[in-house]
């Protein structure tokens, strides 16, 4: 969530957490045209309508909460019959962050209900909310009622591979 070397993210709204305070801060974002174009290329979806959040950061000396809405609406392509369909989100979320560096105890594994460590005071909450979005888009779309191109193509019954062999071999049906 720092900013560092990479491609520049799609949409980005930095804010300085060291600013925000255990008060909070309230921020409204609402993605342009052009980023939604290019979130709707990174997310590989055919096109992403809006993408609006409204968040409310507080920080600690130590911790950073996020909590705020998520409102889009994409355009996506149904998995069953690759139709165009629409797909509208709208959903709460909360993400924290620690300012405690992670100790490195040679441990392997990694503690994935662990608040992620933020590095600095520069927050991009525009990439925290395409991020959210990322998580909230169904993995698998599916059209209300729509007929599934294998099932409409399919053959009817489960044919054997060596079916086409049958009567090829040199034995009929009443010697086997």
């Amino acid at each position: 969530m720092t900013q560092g070397a990479g491609p520049a993210p799609e949409f980005s709204y930095v804010v300085d957490v060291d600013d925000v305070g255990r008060a909070g801060k309230k921020f409204q974002l609402s993605a342009s045209k052009a980023e939604r174009e290019r979130i709707a290329a990174r997310l590989e979806t055919p096109s992403v309508e809006s993408l609006e959040g409204e968040m409310t950061v507080t920080a600690s000396r130590t911790m950073i909460r996020i909590t705020g809405d998520i409102k889009a609406a994409l355009t996506r392509e149904c998995v069953a019959s690759l139709e165009s369909m629409t797909e509208t989100i709208a959903e709460p979320f909360e993400v924290q962050f620690t300012r405690v560096p992670p100790e490195d105890d040679g441990a392997e594994e990694e503690d994935l209900d662990a608040p992620e460590y933020l590095d600095g005071a520069a927050l991009d909450l525009g990439e925290l909310l395409v991020q959210q979005l990322s998580l909230a888009m169904d993995p698998f779309p599916r059209k209300e009622g729509a007929e599934s191109l294998a099932e409409a193509y399919a053959p009817a019954e489960n044919v054997s591979p060596f079916a086409v062999l049958k009567g090829r071999v040199g034995k009929s049906d009443d010697n086997q």
